[in-house]
């Protein structure tokens, strides 16, 4: 099992680092520009940076306790960098980032099956997609609905930043033990170092924002569990790994307590059972709206081989629309929609794991016209629509 990390590149590959500053050159101009608008989530957060006193670190949680992104701005503030460029630069990095790890995945699962050039291109429609635009429903393309790339959350986009690289990490972590399993039977376990960075990059994901971690976490829970279920011998490596993952579930736990847990924390919010039909509506229809290829994608490709990176990011899938579902927020969070974002940041994972499923079977399976056609349709729909909704927020100086 090859890591996207441990696969070194044998020649420079000229249009990926063409793509990748281009994107930059885009995030960042949209980024600046959103950081001139009061209203606008980058804004608000950057005012939050300004406010942070290194003498004082609790300044930096004030407001939320996902400081991460507040740090490197300040951090860049006291270098003398002014704080909307400050604020643009980390969150164009941070899209920049993912696109690089996007394009990393697409090249080891597809290497030999698609050009450098094919896989470049690709990389950049997975970077502008959005949800499905449909005039009448959600003429702006994201309120009401969401999308697997966000252009105005920068803790998002960090957040998003770790999620492309925890969830094939924990997936490779977990093929590893099934590697050694034959050899080392009972006494299999992860090398420290490795089991060691899993529970680094979850607790750091956390410090940028909880809301991939949310679903991301259970989902693993009981992915894990499963598999303790059938090796019932291996408990070094189930307790291992949840010896490494405990910092980031005892943080997560503290995190909610901080906003829902008014006892402790005077947040004045709450977490709410919330459903509905007129929830499970437009819940359905959102999900549609964001995942119309890679739910056909599902469809269509049910029988190719589902390795552990696509079970995990199933489940996270399945667990985010669960939390989106049932439950809600009230108080001063109540607008916040918070269990929202779960699902937007599984959408792109899932986007990610289907585009591949779906190139493969394109390039291999040697579908029939239709088939094939029609999911050609639905990325050109998705990607037509996040085009405009980028030209929309850049030209219209729309907050969201």
């Amino acid at each position: 099992m090859r890591h996207p990390f441990e696969v070194s590149e044998k020649r420079f590959d000229a249009g990926k680092w063409l793509m990748l500053a281009l994107l930059f050159v885009l995030s960042f101009a949209m980024f600046y520009q959103m950081t001139l608008i009061p209203s606008s989530d980058i804004s608000i957060h950057a005012t939050w940076a300004a406010e942070g006193d290194f003498r004082d670190l609790t300044s930096f949680v004030h407001h939320g306790i996902h400081p991460l992104w507040h740090v490197i701005v300040s951090i860049l503030l006291h270098l003398g960098v002014s704080l909307p460029f400050a604020s643009a630069l980390v969150t164009a990095l941070s899209k920049v980032f993912v696109a690089y790890v996007t394009h990393r995945l697409l090249t080891v699962a597809l290497h030999g099956k698609l050009s450098r050039t094919s896989i470049t291109l690709m990389t950049s429609v997975l970077m502008l997609v959005s949800c499905v635009c449909i005039p009448s429903y959600n003429p702006t393309v994201y309120l009401g609905v969401g999308t697997p790339n966000t252009w105005h959350s920068c803790t998002q986009m960090l957040a998003l930043a770790f999620m492309v690289v925890c969830v094939p990490y924990t997936a490779w972590c977990y093929d590893i033990f099934e590697e050694r399993l034959a050899k080392d039977g009972e006494l299999t376990i992860l090398p420290w170092k490795q089991a060691l960075l899993l529970g680094a990059l979850l607790f750091m994901s956390l410090l940028a924002k909880p809301s991939f971690m949310q679903a991301f976490l259970p989902a693993c829970c009981l992915y894990f569990l499963v598999q303790w279920i059938r090796h019932p011998k291996n408990s070094r490596y189930f307790l291992q790994v949840l010896l490494c993952v405990m910092p980031a579930i005892l943080f997560m736990i503290f995190q909610y307590l901080f906003y829902f847990a008014d006892t402790f924390f005077q947040q004045d919010a709450g977490m709410v059972l919330e459903l509905s039909w007129s929830k499970a509506l437009s819940t359905g229809i959102r999900v549609l709206l964001m995942m119309a290829f890679p739910l056909y994608t599902l469809v269509v490709c049910r029988r190719q081989k589902a390795d552990t990176s696509f079970v995990i990011t199933l489940l996270f899938t399945l667990v985010a629309i669960a939390e989106m579902l049932f439950l809600g927020e009230d108080g001063i969070r109540a607008q916040d929609g918070n269990f929202g974002w779960g699902v937007m940041g599984a959408s792109l994972m899932l986007w990610i794991i289907c585009m591949i499923r779906f190139l493969k079977a394109d390039a291999v399976q040697k579908w029939s016209k239709p088939q094939n056609l029609l999911g050609w349709l639905l990325i050109a729909w998705h990607l037509v629509s996040g085009v405009y909704y980028i030209g929309y927020l850049f030209f219209t100086r729309a907050s969201l």
